[in-house]
This record gives C-alpha cells, sequence and structure tokens, in this order.
C-alpha cells in the first residue's frame, strides 16, 4: 500500500526552512557568475544542482531554467538532474521545465518519459506522467489524447505514494484539454486508479458526474469485501 513518507525519511540535503518566495527573490538578485557565457553558466548551475548540501540552493538552479525555451544541450543535461531528485517540490520545479521541452520540442524529451515510465526509480515515474503537461493551462501545443494517457494507465497499479499523486494530478490536467476521452477513461478504469490518485483525478469533474462515480467506486469496494468474507 502507497503512503506518504515523512520528510526526514528522503533526500541527501537538508532545508534551511526559508519560504519559498524568499527563496525566488534571493535568486531574482543574481549572482556573481550569471555573466558567464551559456555554456559555462549551463556547467555552473550542473555542479550546483549536484553537489549542493541545502534544499534551497539546489531550488535555485531550478529556477534558473524555468520560464524559457530550453537549449538542446540543456535538455541533455537536465535529463540527469532527476537522479538527485528526492523530494515533491523539486520534482515538481523540474517537471516545470521537461514539460516546457515536451511543448516545444517534443523529441527532445518524450523517448526518456516513455524510460522513466518504466523505470525502478519512482521519481522518474513521477516525472514521466507530471513532464507531459505540468499545468494544462500553460500549454499551446499538447500531445494527443491516446499519447498522454498511455503514459498515466501504465502506472495505474504503482505503489508509491507520489507517483500516485502524480498520476492523480495528470489525469486532472488531461480531462482539461480532453474532458470527453477523460471522463471515459475514468469510468472505465474506476476500480482501478488509486485513492492516492482519485481526489486529484477527478477535482474537475461536474459535481454530478463526481458523485455518480463515488457511489459506483464505494459499491465496488463493498463488493470487494463481501466476496472476500464468503
Amino acid at each position: 500500500m502507497a503512503r506518504n513518507p515523512r520528510d526526514d525519511e528522503v533526500g541527501d540535503f537538508r532545508r534551511m526552512t526559508i519560504p519559498v518566495p524568499e527563496v525566488r527573490a534571493e535568486f531574482r538578485n543574481g549572482y556573481s557568475f550569471r555573466n558567464l557565457p551559456p555554456a559555462k553558466l549551463l556547467e555552473t548551475w550542473d555542479y550546483v544542482w549536484k553537489n549542493a548540501g541545502w534544499y534551497e540552493v539546489m531550488s535555485t538552479a531550478l529556477y534558473h531554467f524555468q520560464g524559457r525555451s530550453i537549449a538542446k544541450n540543456e535538455v541533455a543535461k537536465l535529463k540527469t538532474w532527476v537522479d538527485r531528485v528526492h523530494c515533491w517540490e523539486h520534482s515538481d520545479d523540474l517537471s516545470k521545465i521537461l514539460a516546457g521541452v515536451v511543448e516545444e520540442n517534443p523529441g527532445w524529451i518524450l523517448p526518456t518519459l516513455e524510460t522513466w515510465n518504466k523505470a525502478k526509480n519512482p521519481w522518474k515515474r513521477r516525472q514521466s506522467v507530471v513532464a507531459l503537461l505540468e499545468y494544462s493551462s500553460k500549454r499551446k501545443r499538447v500531445q494527443p489524447f491516446e499519447r498522454l494517457i498511455a503514459f498515466v494507465s501504465n502506472l495505474l497499479g504503482d505503489e508509491e505514494y507520489y507517483v500516485q499523486k502524480g498520476v492523480g494530478w495528470t489525469i486532472r490536467e488531461i480531462y482539461n484539454l480532453y474532458p470527453t476521452e477523460t471522463f471515459a477513461f475514468i469510468e472505465d478504469r474506476i476500480h482501478q486508479i488509486s485513492p492516492h490518485a482519485w481526489s486529484a483525478a477527478t477535482e474537475k469533474l461536474p459535481k454530478s458526474s463526481k458523485s455518480m462515480l463515488g457511489a459506483e467506486r464505494k459499491r465496488g469496494r463493498k463488493s470487494s469485501e463481501n466476496s472476500a468474507r464468503s
């Protein structure tokens, strides 16, 4: 059964517990190396990400690549950063970057996401779905429904808590783009979607539809319990 790990169970870094707005404000103030040539700047931020001992310092490396187009050599480097992801905050900040790559240059990243979708590392599996869209409202170009939902389908039975949270998030964002197809998917997989994914997956559904599906899930649960007792 998936469970929510405590913060002290994950990560090879420490936290200064500085609020995120303050960390972002400090990042915007700039750094002594900000005027380095692009290749050297990439090398510097890569070193920061892979060697910093503080969560907040690692976060600034991710902030540098958010909100802009990413070059192919940067994508190659950023793909290696997933190996040091150990918390949902860093995972989602990396997803912000990679979702932009999926939108602008899908051939640079989708094959990697397909590999991560089956990886042993749960943060790679989470990345394989959340990085497809992050927030659908940001995207001008998206992948077809069938391509997106295939990533989700492969992880419906995943036992990791944060993978399931990513699955629920992504179903919700796909629904925002393809409501009819996604509703049919949720209805068809109603008993396969994890409780950890269900709330987010059905968040945008009309209230009546959500109530109907919730009642069906409850009936299915009771039926399973009765079968187990008999």
